[in-house]
């Protein structure tokens, strides 16, 4: 990728002052009075990159997403500069701040947490939650390095059947995210309710999950 160097500038406090009101006030709104002044020169968008840096700042929270170090920095923002389609970029950012809204949403469960409750008297933390998404009985949505199991899934501390029977129903290709966003969001053949709020009606869940794998007509 060709390089594209921003030229900028500190501002000092005295400088700071000589700008139009207009400017200082729009630029000083909800930012810390100590903050930085700078001017920047570019030749190409860098409003967008700006915009974008400020909508991963919404996801922040989320560890795995967030720049540990100046390297972590340098790729995110390689990444926002480089010669790609906005969609692309668009389309990532937005998945991001979904999943951090899901996890806001709902529930999780560690594999830790799932031993625990399970009451398995192993020294291994792992099981039985990876046997149990081995065999279908739940899923998990990966967050950096862990696996984190949507609570819904568990009754007293073990799968409930509702919840393998309509993995079984979903589409194979399916990915762990897909699965968790269609659980959490409105169904139509549930009347407008999440499916993981209805298991208890899990004959209707099932059927709504084997819906998803018909081909759409019109």
């Amino acid at each position: 990728m060709k390089s594209k160097p921003i030229s900028y500038e500190t501002l000092q406090p005295h400088e700071v002052q000589m700008l139009p009101q207009r400017v200082r006030v729009r630029l000083a709104e909800g930012a810390d009075e100590q903050g930085e002044w700078m001017v920047f020169h570019v030749s190409w968008p860098f409003s967008d990159i700006v915009d974008r840096l400020n909508r991963l700042g919404g996801v922040a929270e989320m560890h795995p997403w967030r720049p540990t170090n100046a390297a972590d920095l340098d790729r995110i923002l390689t990444w926002l500069a480089a010669d790609r389609p906005d969609v692309d970029r668009d389309l990532v950012i937005d998945n991001l701040a979904a999943r951090r809204d899901y996890l806001n949403d709902t529930p999780t469960l560690t594999a830790a947490q799932v031993h625990r409750m399970s009451g398995l008297a192993t020294r291994n933390e792992s099981e039985p939650a990876s046997r149990w998404k081995k065999e279908g009985k739940t899923f998990a949505v990966r967050l950096g390095r862990r696996d984190l199991y949507p609570a819904f899934q568990f009754q007293d501390g073990k799968p409930r059947t509702a919840v393998r029977d309509v993995l079984a129903a979903l589409p194979s290709g399916m990915t762990p995210w897909q699965k968790a966003f269609w659980f959490a969001s409105g169904n139509g053949w549930l009347d407008g309710d999440e499916p993981q709020r209805c298991l208890e009606d899990s004959h209707r869940v099932v059927e709504a999950a084997r819906r998803l794998s018909e081909p759409a007509i019109g």
